[in-house]
């Protein structure tokens, strides 16, 4: 593109110069009497020919040079960038203001980046402290409640949002995320109601898998627990039916009861990673309650 272009600087300087060419070359192509004439009245007329004739081909020559010249000083030599602000650079620095100097303020502003960095579930905890801060933040209940829908704890999303409006009745910000919430709750309990259409005694894997993932999801522990071992007595290995069952177990605190269904999960399927990143946070959770002095 740069060779392009120098040879379209050269042709723009040639045409202005070679009227001066053509007309030196006019008067030196005229008649013998006047070539005569003119070495008579002007002895140095030919060497200023001469001159007029290497000054145009020293423009010529030296346009590319001038070109790139303009080029080269025209623009930086190194590139001046904005360097955008990272979501890992915007998550690191409140987390470290929040945590250097945990004001309401800052801790706020970490669950917004959190939730924004769509890490809702970790937006719940320092919400819960910005609240124990200021028991009548509308905007910490509003986020609390947008961050329990995000992560589909929508009985608690609901309970926040409530109380958002409650202490502001005209927060439409909290209004929406309660009427968020409420469509996602309603959502799981039409699909409910759609599945035990069917008999009991007709239905399939698919079904009953699908009951049991909808009432974990809304925190029916007992019946999400009742309905994945109906799935497994008829399919030991379903890797799915285990890793839920465990989970519901979890969150019933039944600890044990999920080590045990995480591990049966691994044995029927040893590459199952789901299964082991499960283990790892019962395993984990149980050492914290070991850990605990009893009282």
């Amino acid at each position: 593109m740069d060779t392009n272009s120098m040879n379209e600087e050269n042709v723009s300087v040639t045409p202005e110069n070679s009227q001066e060419t053509n007309s030196l070359n006019t008067n030196s192509t005229g008649s013998e009497s006047g070539q005569e004439e003119k070495k008579e009245t002007d002895p140095s007329a030919n060497k200023k020919a001469r001159t007029l004739k290497t000054l145009v081909v020293v423009v010529l020559l030296l346009a590319p040079i001038g070109y790139i010249f303009y080029k080269t000083t025209g623009t930086p030599a190194v590139p001046v960038e904005t360097v955008p602000t990272s979501p890992v650079s915007e998550v690191a620095s409140s987390e470290n203001a929040a945590a250097t100097n945990p004001t309401f303020s800052n801790l706020l502003n970490l669950s917004n980046v959190y939730i924004r960095n769509g890490m809702a579930g970790k937006s719940i905890e320092p919400l819960q402290k910005a609240i124990a801060m200021n028991p009548k933040a509308a905007a910490a209940y509003s986020n609390l409640g947008l961050a329990y829908t995000c992560v589909q704890k929508y009985k608690e999303g609901i309970e926040a949002c409530e109380k958002a409006v409650q202490l502001d009745s005209t927060f439409q910000l909290a209004k929406n995320n309660l009427k968020w919430a409420r469509d996602e709750q309603n959502k799981l309990l039409n699909a409910i109601k759609s599945l035990e259409k069917t008999p009991e005694n007709k239905r399939d894997i698919a079904t009953n898998s699908g009951l049991g993932l909808y009432y974990l999801k809304l925190e029916e522990y007992d019946k999400s627990i009742d309905i994945f071992n109906k799935v497994i007595s008829k399919d030991s290995k379903n890797s799915a039916a285990l890793n839920n069952l465990g989970t519901a177990y979890m969150l019933k605190n039944q600890i044990d009861d999920a080590i045990k269904t995480f591990k049966t999960a691994i044995d029927a399927n040893s590459g199952d990673q789901l299964a082991k990143n499960n283990l790892a946070w019962a395993l984990g959770e149980k050492a914290k309650i070991d850990a605990t002095p009893k009282k």
